[in-house]
Parts: structure tokens; C-alpha cells; sequence
């Protein structure tokens, strides 16, 4: 097994955050699970221990756009098990901002471990009702939750703004410029389109494959055909034309749906895990390697083909699926 390091975010500027993303090591994995297919994987998850994965992506550029406005707050909002409110609650404490996370759902008598870390964090957690959160990508959806948005900075879920976007895509740029070999595909999970799209938008060098984690109709494909519009590409095609082969998406290992973890996702994972030192998070990447894994023993990926998969951290989210005690 390659050696790994880990490292922190320590300030909010941008040579900095990019030396940490180039820093990130990139791992081998020797296992009979990738039968005939030679699989690396970027280990976004090492990036901090906090602020990792593509939510310090998706959060930078965010951080950034708070302290230039003169921002004292960031507003964001989520569930029990978010991953976006556990890093943006660690990244408010550490860089100077209160944070405020509208929580779906009633108060429950006892916090799941996010929200019990986030409030440790200094967040303020709002719990709302399920109907009025259904409402949380309108523009007075602020003003319907009762809340005072001076001097504070809204950013939707998971970080699914232009901000967002354009952090993904600058890892896709880093990617472009460390991969430590020429790689045939690149591999990420998807909750919506953002990650897929904005590196689609900005890693030429070999295909990107997303991999849904739930049951998503056709909404992550649009949603990831919208950001590549909206940040436009590298590749040579027309502003606004979307060739069918920007990226490829699969909806066959959702499991079930979201955060479904039935037993042969949690026995791969157990195999996995075992045979790479490598952890996963139930709900993405476990699902996003088993992609890879059935897709190579299949033999819908070519023999000797290289394949590098996106670590997009997540592991906080762990502890919801441990056996209660």
C-alpha cells in the first residue's frame, strides 16, 4: 500500500488551499475486487481532517466570498448526517465565521453525532419543518424560516452555488496537473450533478464517470449538464452544446436509494476496507467502488484499463450506520 499523509487547511487564501489539494496523495489499490483494471484512487479524504473531501471544495471559494463582503455568518442548511454541515461548522470555527444550519425535521431529544459535533463547532442550528425545508432553493426561503440575514452569506446545500462550482473545478484543474499517471477514466459519486459537471467541465485528459447514490430520475444528468454550461469547458465544443460524451453517468448502484446500505454493499465494503486500508462512507464512496468493482468484473471496463476514483471524504458520516448500542 502507498504511503498517505494528511494535512490541514490553514488559512483562507488561494496558493495555500492549492498547495494542500496538489499535496494529495494518490493511492494504489491491489485487490482481486478490480479484477483486469488498475485502480487509483485521489485521497481527497486525507486533504484535512475536518474540511475535506469535495465539501472543502465547495466551500472555499464560498469562505472566501463571506470575508470579501464582510460576512459574519454563513447560513446553510441540511440534515442529521450531513457531511456540508459538519465541514462548513468546522471551517466557520476555524477561520473566524459563526455559522447558522437549518436543520430538516423537529429537534430530536438526542442530536445525531453532525449536529452534536456542528454545535461543539460554535454552529447555531435552526430546526425547521419538512414542508417549509422543501422550500430551500427559493429566494425568500430565509425570510420563511424567520431569519436575519444581514451581514451573513447563504449558501444552498451542499454547497450547490456558482462558488461551489467553481471550487470543483478547480480541482478538476489540480487533477489535471498531478495525476501521476495517464489515467483512462475518472470515477466520482453523485448526490446531484455539481461534482460531475464541474469536472467535466475542467478534466480533459480523460473521461469522467459519476455514479449515482440514489434514485435521481433524470435530475443529476441535468443538473450536471447545466454546470458545465455555466462554467464552460476545455473540451472543443460549442458554449451551451452538450456532446453526449461530456461524461457518463450510471444509475445502477443506488442500492436502493439514498443511504440504503443493504448487505452486499456493507460485505463489499468490509472486503474493501480489509484488502486496501482504505475507509469508505456508506451513502458515497462505498457506493461509487462497488461501481468500479462490478463494472470491472463484468468486463464493462476494459481489460488494463486505469481508473482513478474521487475521495470525496464524507467519513464523519460513518457513525450512522454503527449498530446502536
Amino acid at each position: 500500500m502507498n504511503s498517505v499523509s494528511i494535512r490541514y487547511l490553514t488559512s483562507l487564501d488561494l496558493e495555500s488551499f492549492i498547495s494542500a489539494a496538489r499535496a494529495v496523495p494518490y493511492q494504489g489499490v491491489n485487490s482481486d475486487l478490480f479484477p483486469g483494471v488498475e485502480v487509483w484512487i485521489r485521497r481527497d479524504d486525507l486533504l484535512d481532517p475536518l474540511i475535506s473531501g469535495n465539501k472543502a471544495y465547495k466551500l472555499f471559494y464560498n469562505l472566501l466570498a463571506a470575508k470579501e463582503q464582510g460576512a459574519d455568518t454563513i447560513i446553510t442548511c441540511g440534515g442529521a448526517w450531513s457531511n456540508h454541515i459538519h465541514a462548513t461548522a468546522a471551517a466557520g470555527a476555524r477561520f473566524g465565521l459563526r455559522t447558522m444550519g437549518i436543520i430538516r425535521g423537529e429537534r430530536p431529544p438526542l442530536l445525531s453525532a453532525t449536529l452534536q459535533d456542528a454545535e461543539r463547532f460554535g454552529m447555531q442550528l435552526k430546526f425547521v419543518t419538512r414542508e417549509l425545508y422543501r422550500q430551500r432553493n427559493r429566494p425568500e426561503f430565509l425570510e420563511l424560516a424567520e431569519l436575519d440575514a444581514i451581514n451573513s452569506l447563504y449558501v444552498p446545500e451542499g454547497g450547490a452555488n456558482l462558488a461551489g462550482a467553481e471550487g470543483i473545478r478547480l480541482l478538476g484543474e489540480v487533477i489535471e496537473r498531478t495525476a501521476p499517471i495517464s489515467f483512462d477514466q475518472l470515477w466520482v459519486a453523485c448526490g446531484t450533478g455539481l461534482t460531475l459537471g464541474s469536472l467535466a467541465s475542467s478534466v480533459h485528459r480523460f473521461p469522467v464517470h459519476g455514479v449515482e447514490v440514489l434514485r435521481a430520475g433524470d435530475s443529476i444528468r441535468r443538473d450536471a449538464e447545466h454546470w458545465i454550461a455555466v462554467l464552460g469547458t476545455n473540451r472543443d465544443w460549442r458554449k451551451g452544446s452538450i456532446p453526449t460524451k461530456a461524461f457518463e453517468l450510471t444509475n445502477k448502484y443506488h442500492c436502493g436509494g439514498y443511504a440504503k446500505y443493504p448487505n452486499c454493499l456493507r460485505e463489499f465494503q468490509q472486503d474493501f476496507e480489509q484488502q486496501s486500508g482504505i475507509p469508505l462512507d456508506p451513502v458515497y464512496t462505498a457506493k461509487l467502488m462497488y461501481a468500479v468493482s462490478q463494472e470491472a468484473i463484468g468486463g464493462r471496463i476494459s481489460r488494463g484499463a486505469r481508473i482513478l476514483v474521487l475521495h470525496s471524504g464524507g467519513l464523519q458520516g460513518r457513525r450512522g450506520f454503527q449498530p446502536r448500542k
